[in-house]
């Protein structure tokens, strides 16, 4: 982090984002073709972020970035490198324990906002690399590959799925074993289904065009899509995690209620507590109504399902009451 100093006034810059494989950041976003690498379709749009997987009714939550340097016996070589600088929170080293094949997670807690970024598929993580390391942006994390779960990338398709974003819950795991799922988590916190994030080539090309200089100047260009009123007297750890989220509201003595903003895709962009007299169209605890939405956000997104809408009547859809289950999920200790 670099201090500006003028005059009386002291102004904070944070270093841009590091692109993260070799060939440096796109001269221009107007064409991605020669940097991603998309799914057996061939098309484009399927590296990117969004609807763009089985003729769009599937998310694609990051996007796949291509190997620019020369092959060896027809393997990828490129080394993947630290967006910013950040603290390694999580390896997973083993291909088949997650569809992420092999992954690192850092924590980036030196910027206005904690962000996480995640990098998979790689085909070996760094031996250097240590979980509660501190690395700096450029810093490499292992080599771009094809590892996964359950499945195999072909050769010709290895890529780096890169997400970047926030951590919804610090209870991930009692909300996994709540679910239905047949595999155990052995991610902890840091499975990709608790972090939530935007689209890691929005955020390069808004930084490189100097539309935003830090990661909350981001999350505030995003545009929202569903607000939520949820009643309950339970304070998210959300709330204390990202408190610059967080919007005034009512006094802490009066709060009965929160307000929830969320992106077309459902990432939280804003939060604010509210006092019982607020909440609308929640009588009971832990009732949740949509109070407003942006149709046309909700419609490019639309296979994310956040909510549903039967016979005029509007509620959470699929990915709506994941999101908000994981965000008020009680605190370490709570009943």
């Amino acid at each position: 982090m670099l201090v500006l100093a003028t005059g009386c006034m002291a102004v904070f810059a944070w270093a841009d984002p590091v692109w993260p494989v070799p060939g440096g950041i796109p001269a221009s976003f107007d064409d991605v073709s020669e940097i991603v690498q998309p799914t057996a379709s061939g098309e484009v749009e399927s590296a990117l972020f969004g609807c763009v997987r089985t003729n769009g009714r599937r998310f694609h939550e990051g996007i796949d970035l291509a190997p620019m340097l020369p092959r060896k016996r027809g393997e990828a070589t490129d080394p993947v490198t630290a967006l910013h600088d950040g603290i390694v929170r999580h390896i997973s080293n083993v291909s088949g324990n997650s569809s992420y094949g092999r992954y690192v997670v850092l924590e980036h807690t030196g910027l206005d906002l904690v962000i996480y970024s995640l990098y998979s598929h790689l085909a070996s993580v760094d031996s250097s690399l240590a979980v509660g390391q501190a690395v700096r942006a450029g810093s490499v994390l292992g080599i771009m590959g094809r590892s996964a779960g359950g499945y195999t990338i072909p050769r010709e398709r290895a890529h780096l799925h890169l997400e970047i974003g926030l951590r919804l819950s610090d209870r991930f795991g009692d909300w996994y074993r709540q679910q239905s799922f047949e595999t155990p988590n052995k991610h902890g916190n840091f499975n990709g289904m608790n972090l939530t994030g935007w689209d890691p080539m929005d955020y390069f090309r808004s930084y490189a065009s100097g539309e935003v200089s830090s990661p909350l100047d981001y999350i505030s260009s995003i545009p929202p899509a569903v607000m939520l009123h949820v009643r309950t007297r339970r304070i998210p750890d959300f709330v204390n995690r990202y408190p610059e989220l967080v919007l005034d509201g009512c006094e802490p003595a009066d709060q009965e209620g929160w307000e929830v903003i969320l992106s077309g895709w459902g990432l939280p962009v804003s939060i604010k507590p509210l006092s019982g007299g607020s909440l609308r169209g929640v009588p009971g605890e832990g009732d949740i109504s949509v109070i407003g939405m942006d149709r046309q956000e909700l419609d490019t997104y639309g296979c994310r399902r956040l909510v549903s809408e039967r016979s005029g009547k509007v509620t959470l859809g699929t990915e709506g009451k994941r999101v908000l289950e994981l965000l008020f999920m009680p605190s370490p200790g709570a009943s």
